[in-house]
């Protein structure tokens, strides 16, 4: 099974309005996992952009 068909199958193990909802441990697992991780490839993927092109992206803030 591929990853997105993975993802599918664990999301609809996951139906909150099916009778006796339990969510599954791994379902919360990569409901948080998949944002954090998802956040650390785009930030590094920013750093390695900054540092191959010797620009500075914005930093945030006002």
């Amino acid at each position: 099974m591929d990853v997105l068909g993975w993802l599918q199958q664990l999301g609809k193990d996951a139906d909150p309005t099916a009778e006796g909802f339990q969510a599954k441990p791994l379902y919360l697992l990569v409901s948080v996992l998949l944002p954090v991780t998802i956040g650390l490839v785009v930030g590094y993927g920013l750093k390695a952009i900054e540092r191959v092109f010797g620009i500075t992206l914005a930093k945030g803030g006002h």
